[in-house]
């Protein structure tokens, strides 16, 4: 028995040392070299390293039936980003800028703990864009060929809401959104309307924001419309953000509601005068949103944050007696409200 134990230590002790080996020694992978086959077992982490010559961008994909999970770490190990299934089907893609000379590393996993099998992965690079800038309020068409990736920036002369999305129904677009140093800020795949790409920021002054386009699928071809559109931030007159300042609705309308700091709510207010009466409100957008519903004694009667249109919006369906409501808006994204704008809708039935 005594030997087993020791049996066991030793063994889970070589285990943990070749785990912290690997880690600590991650394989080179050559830019634009051969893809490196491996093999996942269940629970196991395998870390690559890639030294870029030039500033540009470099590409980390796997490919296989083995469902891969990538993260992305500088040097020093501080965490840039990661993917589960940005590649083809359910393996894992990463495209970083990087900057020549600087080691980046990525650590490749199965998706969960059961995940296992062999797998390829390799690097490649792509210089620093040529973007087209787009202007404001003005439609681009774009021829889009198999596996392109069509660059555009945007220039802001004022803080405001900057959208940029695709139409179209011959491709499915994707969009990345970077800063002018080129960090990935956000990306989107459907939120537009039907196939099409839609990004939505709060942006700042005297900034340029580049926005990258490429099919679904790198066997994608076709055209689309690309739109960007830079809408200043209108003054906040109402102050409704304490439930004291609530503004009175009207029915009908696309009331616009904006979100300017962390974690704030605005507040609107209804007057039912019939009895029985059905009273529907919901919001519309991209933003994750909450509904709250109160009386007039700021009692709580509904909550909702999910039962709106796709895909984060807030629908609630209430029969309700005469007197004055209470509609309090929030967003909610990871538990932690965001900035941003939707707009708030409502109607009796």
């Amino acid at each position: 028995m005594k030997r087993l134990s020791v049996f066991l230590v030793l063994s889970l002790f070589i285990t943990v040392c070749l785990i912290a080996q690997t880690a600590q020694s991650p394989r080179e992978l050559r830019l634009g070299g051969v893809p490196v086959s491996g093999t996942l077992q269940s629970g196991s982490e395998i870390w690559y390293s890639v030294r870029p010559s030039s500033n540009g961008f470099i590409i980390i994909e796997t490919t296989g039936n083995t469902d891969t999970y990538l993260d992305a770490y500088d040097e020093r190990r501080n965490f840039l980003m990661e993917d589960d299934d940005g590649g083809e089907g359910i393996n894992a893609r990463i495209e970083i800028y990087a900057e020549a000379g600087r080691t980046y590393l990525f650590k490749l996993r199965g998706f969960g703990s059961h995940s296992t099998g062999p797998y390829q992965i390799w690097a490649s690079s792509e210089p620093v864009p040529v973007a087209i800038q787009l202007i404001s309020g003005t439609e681009r068409q774009v021829s889009h060929l198999p596996g392109a990736r069509n660059w555009f920036s945007v220039r802001t002369t004022a803080a405001g809401y900057l959208v940029v999305e695709t139409f179209g129904n011959e491709i499915d677009t994707f969009m990345d959104l970077y800063d002018s140093g080129y960090n990935l800020l956000n990306r989107d795949d459907d939120g537009g309307m039907g196939l099409n790409a839609r990004i939505e920021i709060l942006a700042e002054p005297n900034q340029t924001y580049y926005f990258m386009v490429r099919g679904w699928s790198d066997i994608t071809a076709g055209s689309y419309t690309i739109l960007a559109v830079h809408e200043p931030i209108p003054q906040d007159t109402d102050r409704n953000t304490e439930r004291g300042r609530a503004v009175a609705i009207r029915l009908g309308e696309a009331i616009p509601v904006y979100f300017r700091a962390i974690n704030e709510s605005r507040w609107y207010r209804y007057d039912i005068t019939r009895p029985g009466t059905v009273f529907v409100v919901q919001t519309r957008g991209n933003l994750d949103t909450t509904l709250l519903l109160y009386d007039s004694r700021g009692v709580l009667i509904a909550e909702d944050n999910y039962s709106g249109d796709y895909p984060n919006n807030a629908l609630i369906y209430e029969r309700l007696n005469p007197g004055t409501y209470l509609i309090e808006v929030r967003t909610y994204t990871n538990g932690v409200g965001v900035t941003g704008r939707c707009t708030l809708h409502a109607e009796t039935r």
